[in-house]
């Protein structure tokens, strides 16, 4: 490597390592919300250790509504106070207008049953009876004065919040509302997009209510960290590390649901022992069922790749929050330093790659974003890794560095796509850098076309120039068809002579079509550019030498099929050139020139005429031949179509021509009558039978 790319490839890597700042400012982390996501599963939490679930569970009869079992929450709050509770929170919005003169639930007794706080009738005369309320509706949230001091709800409805606390909780209680007032926010704060994954820090908040109830004295150090964001543009707010949704109550093990009917049970001694659960602990009350759809979050439990799908109850995502703040668990993002080394590792690493070991950049891309998102599934705390930012880093290291080098060698590469065909190009690039290809020996079909009457072209056009610019214009408008449209691997070109090849190493039904039809094709636009040569050249060549062309140009092409040698032929330090060796090549020139004895374009041997048949095309038997440098003779086939235009290749000349040729293989003295149209073919059996050529219907020819 020059000094001179050496230095812009490190300018390029200082450009990548700027670009992946610029994204992680800028972008954030919004493109990585997915893995972050999903690395939370893997880091799940598992464990409250100062947070407590309330539920309104199936012990609760479903006669009892929700506004009904409010005195149950009161009665339960009441009970886990006394036990040691540091707070309760009641998480529903609830109307301090409520229907006194209905039941209410009291307290539960064993088997489900209710103790109902009814309306009592007084009558006012001997006719008529008077509702008043029952004791509970006066306040169905009535609870003791040191309860109320550590209790808390969610905001009352807007047109009801300056209406007196007594209608809910009665005198008493009213009395003893600390100043703060019982209100706090509910709010879920979203950055981005609606996904709940962060919990709000705002002073009002529930949970910033209960952390302090929890532990007052350490407010500073919880709530002030270098990886708060703002939400919803104005809200301060941290990640929150969520558990997997609970839909049941569970009052043992690490994350306790505690069910209202044990904690508001008649016998309070019961009651008392379930209440002791959330000694030091808040609590969150829930008025409704561990399964019930109300109040659900959509959470990175939900959408994650691999999570379980599910919602997350609004009470359980203020429990996660409350543990987090506690337990300083939050899920963190590396400090810049971290970061910036991160990305000038992975810009070195991409442009090294690039210059150095280009094959292996795609693997080390794949292993870099592995690692990267191995960082975020398997560190407990550092878990909001710039994955995206990273890999552009990479990425855009190694495409600047490949452009400096694609462009130092985009003229090789212009040669190359040049000189070397496509098929071959593929095979050869799809080896490693460190492996050459190694001779092979594989079964193909070989095609070659070669110019009938070309000494006597080169002779009439005289000036190399004008030969080259008619080979060129040839090839170009004829046998390029076979090699771009048929997927025929070029193997050389020789004069006026064009070889392509198939290889294969079972039967392969498709290329033996792509040959066949490639021929066809080649054959009919070898027609057209020679009606086409006296207006294409007729600026260039004398109408007298145009007339002479027109006379003697022609084609044949010839297929045929055996097994080769596949590789590269030359010397070891020197020019090498990629092809195909083996005795098909030798059989298709013997085969491609016999077209000069026939009134045919294309003849073929008897393997092509199963996909002949199957694609429609049509075959004239020519007879048996053992070609010149061949011992076993090969049964070859004229082969056209049935268009109606062609007359060589119309059913009933063809069957006439079939009984004539018979004959002259059996060597008959009366022959039948041959077709007008295969008067050349006839001309061409006659020489050779005068010549003595055929033994027992075999045609033995002793030149090309």
């Amino acid at each position: 490597m020059s000094l001179t790319t050496r230095y812009i490839n490190i300018v390029y890597a200082i450009m990548a390592v700027l670009c992946g700042m610029v994204i992680d400012v800028y972008v954030k982390d919004r493109m990585d919300y997915w893995i972050h996501d999903s690395a939370m599963l893997y880091q799940v939490r598992t464990e409250w250790l100062h947070s407590v679930i309330v539920v309104l569970d199936d012990d609760v009869p479903y006669s009892v509504g929700r506004k009904q079992a409010l005195p149950l929450f009161a009665l339960a709050t009441d009970r886990m106070v006394k036990a040691g509770a540091k707070g309760v929170f009641l998480d529903a919005r609830i109307s301090k207008q409520m229907a006194a003169k209905m039941p209410y639930a009291q307290c539960m007794q064993e088997a489900k049953q209710v103790v109902w706080s009814e309306p009592q009738c007084i009558s006012a005369d001997q006719q008529q009876c008077l509702v008043v309320n029952s004791e509970a509706g006066n306040a169905p949230l009535k609870m003791s004065a040191k309860a109320i001091q550590h209790f808390s709800i969610a905001p009352y409805f807007d047109a009801q919040a300056n209406l007196p606390d007594f209608l809910l909780y009665g005198w008493e209680s009213a009395m003893s509302i600390p100043e703060t007032g019982l209100q706090v926010s509910d709010r879920v704060v979203t950055r981005d997009n609606p996904v709940a994954r962060w919990l709000d820090l705002s002073k009002d908040s529930a949970v910033h209510r209960m952390v302090t109830q929890l532990a007052p004295d350490n407010q500073d150090a919880l709530y002030s960290s270098d990886q708060d964001k703002i939400c919803n543009q104005r809200f301060p707010c941290r990640r929150v590390r969520l558990s997997l949704p609970i839909s049941q109550v569970q009052t043992e093990g690490k994350q306790l649901v505690l069910p209202v009917s044990k904690l508001a049970a008649c016998d309070q001694q019961t009651a008392l022992e379930t209440a002791a659960l959330a000694k030091d602990r808040v609590v969150i009350l829930q008025t409704t069922s561990p399964t019930e759809q109300t109040d659900r979050l959509i959470t990175p439990m939900t959408t994650a790749l691999f999570s379980p799908g599910q919602l997350t109850p609004g009470s359980q995502f203020i429990a996660d929050e409350i543990e987090t703040i506690l337990n300083q668990d939050h899920p963190r993002a590396p400090n810049l330093w971290v970061k910036l080394a991160l990305f000038i590792f992975l810009a070195a690493l991409s442009v090294y790659l690039t210059v150095r070991k280009p094959a292996l950049l795609g693997l080390v891309a794949i292993v870099v974003f592995l690692a990267l998102l191995a960082l975020c599934l398997l560190n407990p705390l550092i878990q909001l890794w710039p994955v995206f930012a990273g890999m552009m880093v990479f990425l855009t290291a190694a495409g600047q560095s490949m452009t400096v080098n694609l462009l130092i060698g985009l003229k090789e590469g212009r040669l190359i796509k040049q000189y070397m065909p496509k098929q071959i190009h593929n095979l050869l690039f799809s080896l490693k850098a460190s492996d050459s290809f190694r001779n092979k020996r594989c079964y193909s079909i070989v095609l070659m076309s070669d110019l009938a009457g070309y000494t006597t072209l080169t002779g009439l056009l005289k000036e190399p120039d004008l030969i080259l610019d008619l080979m060129n214009d040839y090839l170009s408008e004829t046998a390029f068809v076979v090699q771009d449209k048929y997927n025929g691997w070029f193997e050389s070109y020789i004069g006026d002579m064009v070889c392509y090849y198939w290889p294969f190493d079972e039967k392969d039904e498709k290329s033996f079509a792509n040959a066949v039809k490639g021929a066809l094709e080649l054959s009919r636009l070898q027609d057209k550019f020679f009606a086409e040569l006296p207006h294409r050249y007729e600026q260039k060549l004398d109408d007298s030498v145009l007339g002479e062309i027109k006379k003697i140009i022609d084609a044949g092409i010839g297929l045929s099929v055996g097994e080769v040698v596949m590789g590269n032929l030359g010397p070891k330090n020197g020019v090498q050139k990629f092809g195909i060796l083996g005795d098909p090549l030798n059989l298709v020139s013997r085969v491609e020139s016999l077209t000069r004895f026939f009134n045919t374009d294309i003849i073929v041997t008897k393997e092509f005429l199963p996909t002949i048949e199957n694609n429609g095309f049509v075959v004239r038997r020519l007879g048996l031949m053992k070609v010149k440098g061949r011992i076993e003779p090969e049964m070859l086939y004229a082969l056209g179509e049935d268009d109606g235009n062609d007359e060589r290749f119309m059913p009933e000349h063809i069957a006439v021509w079939e009984k004539y040729l018979l004959a002259v293989e059996e060597e008959r003295e009366e022959l039948p009558v041959c077709p007008a149209i295969y008067e050349q073919d006839r001309k061409a059996l006659a020489g050779w039978l005068s010549r003595n050529l055929l033994e027992d219907k075999v045609w033995k020819l002793d030149e090309k």
